[in-house]
């Protein structure tokens, strides 16, 4: 099989022979052809791995090949050959199109590296047109199979709690045997628990979402004046709701904390940041957020006395669907999107995230966000001071 095709365009046949018995001995398909036309009549037939020019051609000019190699076959690598090497001779080439530019004659040795290098960028581009293609094809379906779960999704919750709330009315009641009754608040609990799983089904879900559209770019985010101080405290505060165990610890400014950015998705991306400290801290484990003002930037941390990271690991649990390898993390569930998320979301915003770790000791996340500009009001009126 061979290695790859190479089309070469030179007006002088020994020329264009030579240079295919060459490229041959290196197991390519090589065809030779002597004029622009026979040149142009292959392109629009066939793509070529590479195509060899000849500057000067006794029907055209070496640089409509290369346009025309641009404009059908712009994966193509084209490489112009010339006897008259002039600095402006070489930038018509590259700006024709053109990968590289050789001097005739050429060594048989620099011809085979130029091409080598011709075909290696090829596969390359190729392989990065597969990679992106898998990658759209990706997203379309996290698209489209996360709307096509909701919409279930949203129904199997609503049962459920239709059910619920249908058990809990009878259990109100006073006609109900007692075996009944313990029965029905045996299926009451059952359905808090399928509610609960619903719940986190329908974060996942979201989430995917959430990914779709960040990598579609149809991710829309506010910038309200908004209290990061104040939101933070209503985090923790629900956490505390939630989870009576839950040791949070606050370090806020007195005053307020104001920053442009969508309350909602900073909403989200906190308690994904608490809520994760949660989960790899150990019983007992505090989780200490601060806000605080640091020079134009409001700076949030989020730290906990969990597992920590491995310092090789810093680096990557930012990535799509990254998890932990460490053993004691399997109880955590999830996909590994909340930190993608939450780090896409903060850039958009003009942010900042990233961790520090020290195994063993806990992680600290830390959030950088640019803090609202307060605009002085200039004095009016006939009481205003001037200066001169």
């Amino acid at each position: 099989m061979a290695d790859a095709s190479i089309l070469v365009v030179d007006d002088e046949e020994n020329v264009a022979m030579t240079i295919r018995a060459i490229l041959q001995l290196d197991g390519n398909e090589v065809l030779a052809v002597t004029s622009g036309s026979d040149a142009l009549r292959l392109l629009r037939e066939r793509t070529f791995d590479v195509v060899l020019t000849d500057l000067r051609l006794g029907d055209t000019d070496g640089t409509e090949i290369l346009r025309e190699v641009r404009r059908s076959h712009p994966e193509t690598a084209a490489i112009m050959l010339t006897g008259y090497a002039s600095l402006e001779s070489a930038i018509s080439a590259l700006r024709a199109g053109a990968y590289d530019y050789l001097m005739k004659p050429s060594d048989v040795e620099e011809l085979r590296a130029t091409v080598a290098r011709a075909v290696e960028r090829r596969r390359l581009r190729q392989r990065l047109d597969q990679l992106e293609e898998v990658d759209r094809l990706k997203t379309q379906f996290l698209s489209m199979a996360s709307h096509e779960l909701r919409t279930p999704l949203t129904a199997v919750s609503g049962f459920i709690q239709v059910a619920r709330r249908r058990i809990l009315r009878e259990l109100g009641g006073d006609d109900m045997p007692q075996r009944a009754r313990d029965e029905a608040t045996r299926a009451a609990e059952t359905l808090e628990l399928a509610q609960r799983q619903s719940r986190r089904l329908a974060r996942l879900v979201d989430e995917l979402l959430d990914v779709s559209r960040l990598q579609l770019g149809r991710v829309e985010l506010r910038r309200d004046e908004l209290d990061v101080a104040a939101l933070v405290r209503e985090v923790a505060e629900r956490t505390r709701i939630a989870d009576a165990d839950a040791l949070v610890e606050l370090a806020l400014p007195e005053g307020p904390l104001r920053i442009l950015g969508d309350q909602d998705r900073l909403e989200q991306i906190l308690e994904n940041l608490v809520g994760n400290a949660l989960k790899y801290s150990p019983e007992g484990g505090r989780v200490r957020i601060g806000a605080r003002a640091d020079g134009p930037d409001a700076h949030v941390t989020v730290a906990d006395e969990g597992i920590g990271i491995a310092a090789e690991e810093l680096g990557r649990i930012f990535d799509l669907f990254y998890r932990s390898p460490d053993p004691r993390a399997n109880h955590v569930g999830g996909l590994g999107l909340g930190l993608y998320i939450s780090r896409e979301i903060v850039t958009r915003l003009g942010g900042s995230l990233w961790a520090e770790s020290e195994p063993g000791r806990g992680s600290t996340f830390h959030v950088r966000l640019p803090l609202a500009r307060v605009e002085t009001p200039v004095p009016t009126g006939p009481g205003a001071a001037t200066r001169g």
